[in-house]
């Protein structure tokens, strides 16, 4: 039996497509886990199988040697005890291979996609800008967020403007609120209703583009640009208009919802191989592992 650790929502939408495209699976019971606490609970349970799926877009920070094995980031230590990790792309499924050689390594892109939804439609009126800010890091500098430095960018778009957030994140809806942002918790609810979202380092950016709507990068001042982590910093960067100065921040969104940005689909095919499709793969990578 496949046993799911689900300690918070963010988790559940990226495992429950996998579990909904399971057989029945006999023999030892299986513990399937979205992240590295989720792994620690695993282990701490007896479980001696495991399956690791990311539930991101694959994210690491291999170009600092503080954060270039940190557990909760593909190729990250104290990941021993996984037997199957899925990954969205080469780029994660390579760094896992590489420090886990004796693991089975699956490339599956996202199952969360399959389900995300699209814009709903709305009468016209002024186009709706959403943000999701990564939530303050310290480890190193690309893990801290750009909110602080364009929240008053943000205030003076003239949009209609929702904003969520990483969920270790407590402070937005009352930040939010003093700038009349409606704070939505629901991820799913954003895709329904904005027509670009902005973020500086978070998952979402790559889900939203996903669902067809184009993105907007913003950099924080202590973002280094000439240390490479890959992924988000900076192979997958072009996935949208970047903006390096909150004066600029208007400018980009203008852009964004002019029309698709040409280099969209390029990015999201590295970022999840296959865009489509993931829960099918994750699924059937399960069974073979498991047999």
């Amino acid at each position: 039996m496949i046993v799911p650790f689900l300690p918070s929502q963010k988790h559940r939408v990226h495992l429950q497509p996998i579990m909904d495209a399971l057989p029945e699976l006999g023999g030892e019971d299986i513990a399937l886990v979205a992240s590295y606490g989720s792994l620690v609970m695993a282990k701490r349970r007896g479980f001696r199988r495991i399956v690791l799926a990311q539930h991101g877009a694959g994210q690491s920070y291999g170009g600092d040697p503080r954060t270039a094995r940190n557990a909760g980031y593909p190729g990250g230590d104290r990941n021993d005890g996984v037997g199957l990790f899925l990954c969205p792309n080469e780029y994660s499924a390579w760094r896992w291979q590489e420090r886990y050689p004796e693991a089975m390594v699956r490339v599956v892109g996202c199952p969360r996609l399959d389900n995300l939804p699209r814009r709903q439609p709305t009468v016209a009126g002024r186009a709706v800008v959403a943000i999701a800010p990564h939530w303050h890091g310290y480890n190193c500098p690309e893990w801290a967020s750009a909110l602080n430095e364009y929240l008053p960018a943000f205030a003076r778009l003239a949009y209609t403007l929702i904003g969520t957030g990483h969920p270790q994140r407590h402070d937005l809806p009352s930040r939010y609120a003093d700038l009349g942002i409606e704070y939505v918790e629901s991820f799913d609810e954003i895709c329904r209703r904005a027509d670009v979202l902005v973020s500086d380092n978070s998952s979402v950016l790559f889900e939203f583009a996903a669902t067809g709507r184009n993105v907007v990068i913003i950099n924080a001042r202590q973002y280094r640009h000439d240390v490479h982590h890959g992924g988000r910093f900076w192979d997958w960067a072009s996935i949208g208009p970047n903006v390096d100065d909150p004066a600029e921040l208007a400018d980009a969104v203008e852009v964004a919802l002019a029309g698709p940005w040409p280099e969209r689909e390029l990015v999201l095919n590295e970022v999840y191989q296959p865009v489509r499709g993931g829960a099918r793969l994750a699924a059937e990578a399960i069974v073979e592992w498991a047999i």
